[in-house]
């Protein structure tokens, strides 16, 4: 080989590690980018989802707050001046396993 073909091979083989390196870093580059812009995503949505949870909280929070205040205030005499009356007969109600399950047979 002489060394004017080497130096051809050799600057065919530099140019194209070149190309291919410059590739390489453009679709890191590209892929950075896409990646970053996902994660942004994913964080703006877990803000706004985090923004519902804490008014369903709040929400659930005074419903639990008003009914611990109306079963504070439930006694045997509220009960029956609101019309309640002890039972005076019971009877136990037996089912079979087909009536537990969910269906929209009549």
């Amino acid at each position: 080989m002489t060394t004017t073909y080497k130096l051809a091979l050799y600057q065919l083989w530099l140019s194209r590690s070149i190309a291919a390196l410059a590739a390489v870093c453009a679709l890191s580059v590209f892929l950075y980018g896409v990646f970053l812009m996902l994660a942004v995503e994913h964080t703006a949505a877990r803000t706004a989802l985090q923004t519902q949870v804490d008014t369903i909280v709040l929400h659930l929070s005074t419903l639990e707050t008003e009914y611990l205040q109306q079963t504070r205030e439930l006694s045997p005499e509220r009960a029956a001046e609101l019309g309640f009356v002890a039972p005076t007969e019971t009877a136990a109600v037996f089912t079979n396993s087909d009536a537990r399950s969910l269906s929209l047979k009549q």
